[in-house]
């Protein structure tokens, strides 16, 4: 009798298993599973090599990828200064970094109904391309997901709209979502309290 092949664990199950948010049981159950799946413990000894890494990243500039709430929340324990939007498709938000922002997050709502993984890009108005993640897993039941981009990034980019698109589903090229981000530049933190103007 040969025992039924388990179903691998996503990329999202082995990223959590790092965090201190996951409930012990989930931390068992992945366990059992990597033990006994070479593939699946390889892929966790990548997740914990980008889990080690993320903070430095983020701090350098060199980040753009969706995330769980569970890495947010690790790098905001771990001092990652973090500014979110949310966003709802065919809505413009109107955004801006302070300049001691780490990373940038919006919070993309949407129907993810039956999609189990997306494909991101983000253009200018012209069309040009700017950036884009492929083939990014996506829970089950998910209603909103988290694109982190590098504050730093965004300060560099340029004082224009960016239009970033969603596609998944069954073919894998079906619009999602068409999300509009007005960047509205970087402010500077004041110091001192100047009271009310009048």
């Amino acid at each position: 009798m040969t025992t039924p092949a388990r179903a691998c664990l996503t990329f999202g199950e082995l990223a959590e298993y790092w965090t201190p948010d996951t409930p012990q049981s989930e931390i068992e159950r992945i366990e059992s599973h990597v033990f006994e799946c070479t593939e699946c413990g390889t892929r966790l000894a990548d997740a914990e090599r980008l889990r080690r890494r993320l903070g430095e990243t983020v701090r350098a500039g060199a980040f753009q990828a969706i995330i769980t709430d569970s890495v947010l929340n690790k790098l905001s324990r771990d001092g990652v200064r973090v500014r979110s939007y949310t966003v709802a498709p065919g809505e413009p938000v109107q955004c801006a970094v302070w300049d001691d922002d780490e990373i940038l997050v919006a919070r993309l709502r949407g129907n993810f109904t039956g999609v189990s993984s997306v494909s991101a890009v983000m253009r200018l108005a012209t069309g040009e391309e700017l950036d884009r993640v492929n083939d990014v897993p996506v829970r089950a039941g998910a209603s909103e997901l988290l694109l982190a981009l590098s504050a730093e990034g965004v300060r560099r980019g340029p004082d224009a709209p960016m239009h970033l698109t969603l596609t998944g589903g069954p073919g894998g090229d079906e619009v999602l979502g068409e999300y509009v981000f007005d960047h509205r530049g970087t402010h500077t933190r004041s110091t001192r309290y100047e009271g009310p103007t009048s």
